[in-house]
């Protein structure tokens, strides 16, 4: 299975405030997500502003990618939404 997070499309923070990120799996783009209190506990987003957000994925954008790679190599068909407990 092959697992790529290409920088075609930015991240961005959705109406329900996470942060989306895009994943290639075998050639398919699938939509990721990470939780905004995933965000504030393990990647220091101090509020749930749009700029803060994203600026806490981007300084764990690294171990990001790598628990969305594992949740991504279980069932590669479905996107992924990573929450607290998966870090």
């Amino acid at each position: 299975m092959e697992i790529e997070f290409p920088k075609i499309v930015m991240p961005k923070v959705t109406a329900l405030g996470t942060v989306s990120f895009q994943a290639r799996v075998d050639g398919e783009y699938l939509w990721c997500e990470i939780s905004c209190e995933a965000l504030r506990v393990h990647f220091g987003a101090s509020s749930m502003q749009d700029d803060e957000l994203l600026n806490a994925f981007c300084r764990g954008k690294d171990r990001i990618e790598q628990a969305a790679r594992h949740h991504l190599s279980l069932d590669g068909s479905r996107a992924v939404l990573l929450m607290v407990v998966d870090f």
